[in-house]
């Protein structure tokens, strides 16, 4: 049985890479701002998200 915790990792894992392929596909954005999202919901999301749990 998969945690609650590895749960959200997972999804907001997958979550970002959809994330940077639709907004590196779709829009004009500069580099920096694409990867500066997919960090944010790929890696602080759910440090925040697991930090509340505990």
């Amino acid at each position: 049985m998969v945690s609650h915790e590895n749960e959200v990792m997972i999804l907001l894992g997958v979550a970002a890479v959809i994330l940077l392929v639709s907004v590196s596909s779709f829009t004009n954005l500069p580099t920096w701002i694409t990867i500066a999202l997919v960090v944010v919901v790929g890696v602080l999301i759910p440090q925040f998200i697991s930090r509340e749990r505990e």
